[in-house]
């Protein structure tokens, strides 16, 4: 068998323009929201994730980030739960920011004909930005709801959005532990990768390696409380820095964590980065 050299053939959706009037440039405001869903129980969760909403707009963030699948969690009628991109929960997000200028990224059980995906779905005032559909499913022998492969499809292509003239990428959960990933996003030029979870931690110490080697501002939303098996999920939710310098964290409760940051140098810190300048695609291949 030939060795075929790995060709750059990504496939990327790019989200056309910007929310109208969003101010370009400029430091980022974001928040993260950790939220204890209750599994199967789309209103409640969705009457939760409002009152969130509602009071992260009182500190005007360009960006709110929920957990992944925060609206359903993992349920075996999936796709009876499963909404189209444009359905009753993003016009109800779109709702509550018709006079804001700030974005809302949130997981989404997203039915599209005879396919259900994992999803992030990114609203503002005027509809949907942009989604992106989980391209890594988890499985594993024996865990039940937890095999996404039995309920969801993968997605085939990476998501980028501008936010305030920033390119930004965005990945889910089982995404992250591949590192291509980052560093795919970091190649498209994105400044900033937003990682909605759902599992019992999603620490700094895993950001850290990803946001130093590939000088990308990382935003890291997880569920917490009790999952579907009733085991506890600790959350830690971070945001984390060019550098892999934490900036903000929460551990085992609710709540919203804020930071400001600046991706306007994160380039110029990648074109200096030893870790992402060294790479050698040339000789990276397909066996």
């Amino acid at each position: 068998m030939g060795i075929l050299p790995l060709a750059p053939r990504l496939n990327v959706a790019h989200a056309k323009g910007e929310p109208a009037n969003q101010t370009r440039g400029g430091k980022v405001k974001i928040a993260v929201v950790q939220q204890a869903s209750e599994t199967g129980n789309v209103d409640k969760n969705q009457a939760k994730a409002h009152d969130f909403v509602r009071k992260a707009l009182e500190k005007n963030p360009d960006i709110i980030v929920f957990h992944e699948l925060m609206m359903a969690g993992y349920v075996k009628n999936a796709r009876e739960l499963a909404e189209p991109v444009d359905g009753p929960t993003t016009r109800a997000f779109q709702a509550l920011l018709k006079e804001s200028e700030t974005l809302v990224l949130y997981g989404l059980a997203e039915r599209a004909g005879e396919h259900c995906y994992s999803a992030s779905t990114l609203v503002g005032r005027q509809g949907v930005v942009a989604n992106y559909r989980k391209t890594h499913l988890w499985w594993k022998a024996g865990t039940d709801v937890r095999d996404e492969t039995k309920y969801y499809s993968p997605g085939n292509e990476l998501v980028t959005f501008d936010l305030k003239g920033h390119k930004c990428g965005i990945m889910i959960c089982y995404d992250g532990k591949f590192p291509e990933m980052t560093r795919s996003y970091a190649n498209l030029g994105c400044t900033m990768l937003f990682w909605p979870n759902n599992r019992p931690t999603s620490a700094h110490k895993e950001v850290q390696p990803l946001a130093s080697a590939n000088s990308m501002i990382m935003a890291v939303s997880n569920a917490c409380g009790k999952n579907e098996a009733g085991h506890t999920c600790r959350g830690a939710s971070n945001v984390t820095d060019k550098d892999g310098t934490l900036i903000t964290e929460i551990w085992d409760q609710e709540g919203i964590i804020y930071a400001e940051v600046d991706p306007s140098d994160v380039l110029e810190h990648r074109s200096q980065n030893p870790w992402w300048r060294g790479q050698r695609p040339d000789l990276y291949h397909y066996v």
